[in-house]
């Protein structure tokens, strides 16, 4: 055994892989399995994919997608919420990986330029830039905090001229 031998994870399961569909220049930057269902989460240039114990794309979202993502250490629990509010993604991940590692990556690059901003009933409202990191697209993103109402017409009035100056900042 040499003395600097890098330790490597063993390669994503063939079968997995052969599921999750890369776009052309992508690559898969990391992966674990979830403890809990078998399932397997996939890390890629462009995405973040769910492959379920049976060996089926359950789904594949670009990053610009996911809004945040959490490492709860003591639990071994991974959580991802995603800008469209739906149910947070949960995984319980026990293998050492660098899958935390690309989740915090690729979200921070897919985050061109953002601004917060609280309401009147002191409830947070985030605009964001984003970049669609396959085709380079640039995204526009208003994301609520909980219990903030865009229909509010002043909360709507103060997060579009958030936008206006980021756009402005951006070129678009």
């Amino acid at each position: 055994m040499a003395l600097f031998e890098r330790r490597r994870r063993p390669a994503l399961p063939a079968d997995v892989r052969a599921v999750v569909a890369l776009d052309a220049g992508e690559q898969v930057l990391a992966w674990a399995r979830d403890e809990t269902t078998g399932a397997h989460v996939v890390a890629t240039t462009y995405h973040l994919a769910l492959v379920d114990a049976e060996g089926r794309l359950i789904w594949r979202r670009p990053w610009h997608e996911a809004e945040s993502g959490t490492w709860q250490g003591e639990s071994s629990r991974l959580t991802v919420t995603w800008v469209d509010r739906s149910v947070p993604t949960r995984w319980h991940l026990t293998e050492p990986s660098l899958i935390q590692q690309a989740l915090r990556e690729r979200l921070q690059a897919s985050v061109v330029l953002a601004d917060e901003f609280r309401t009147a009933g002191r409830r947070t409202v985030r605009v964001v830039i984003r970049q669609d990191l396959a085709s380079g697209a640039l995204l526009e993103q208003t994301i609520p905090g909980k219990g903030a109402d865009l229909g509010d017409p002043q909360v709507a009035r103060e997060a579009a001229q958030r936008m206006a100056r980021l756009r402005s900042e951006v070129g678009l």
